[in-house]
């Protein structure tokens, strides 16, 4: 009698906590998650952080040996998922050679630029953004170009038209709309076209350059984009 007695109190005993802590598992485990009628109704913080960029394209152009490339990085802050201010540093170079006339034009030079977005996306919860933005740029550069040269009308004889380390400068504002689009937790993708245009240049008087790191081929206007790959710091 007594072994069966000792045997249920055992099992009593062994069993007691198994409710209880079935209880309490199930009590950690509730935790309160936020659904969209409560995420609408709240305020995005007021500084959300900062994110870290870099594009694509430039990538892409240098590795098929294009005529110019440009590397650029970029830093954004985030204040109440609509304002982004942001800063661009990027690396541009040239080496290109003219099919039909044979001039050859040289440049490389870090460019930058520095602006504000703006977020049009209400749901600012999931991430995803469309934004219209502004930029002011500027880079400092030298170039050198060249031709096979001309004949000497007095002399009759080849005149070399090469000319090396020919400094200029260049300002411009760019216009800018994009989409960005989150992937993964801190990872996004994104992409965005930009109207550029020039407000003041300066070159020497042998020539102007064919390409002006950061802008693209040399002219008042141009329109470029950037693919970027983002991450939430």
């Amino acid at each position: 009698m007594y072994p069966r007695i000792l045997k249920y109190i055992s099992v009593t005993v062994i069993s007691l906590p198994l409710p209880f802590a079935s209880y309490a598992q199930q009590t950690d485990n509730k935790e309160p998650q936020e659904t969209v009628e409560d995420l609408t109704k709240k305020e995005a913080p007021i500084f959300g952080g900062v994110a870290l960029s870099g594009d694509l394209v430039g990538v892409i152009m240098k590795s098929l040996n294009s005529d110019y490339s440009q590397m650029e990085v970029a830093a954004h802050l985030n204040f109440k998922e609509k304002y982004f201010p942001v800063f661009e540093l990027g690396y541009g170079e040239s080496n290109c050679e003219g099919e039909e006339t044979g001039n050859t034009y040289k440049t490389k030079a870090p460019y930058f630029r520095i602006g504000m977005d703006y977020n049009f996306t209400k749901k600012w919860y999931t991430g995803n953004r469309l934004y219209l933005g502004l930029r002011y740029a500027f880079t400092s550069f030298k170039y050198d170009i060249s031709s096979p040269g001309f004949a000497d009308p007095v002399w009759g004889n080849e005149v070399p038209f090469v000319f090396n380390g020919l400094s200029a400068n260049s300002h411009w504002g760019e216009i800018v709309f994009g989409i960005e689009t989150r992937i993964w937790k801190i990872f996004h993708l994104g992409w965005n076209v930009r109207y550029k245009i020039r407000m003041s240049h300066s070159e020497a008087p042998q020539g102007s350059p064919w390409y002006v790191p950061g802008f693209g081929k040399y002219g008042n206007s141009c329109i470029g984009g950037t693919f970027n790959i983002i991450f939430d710091i």
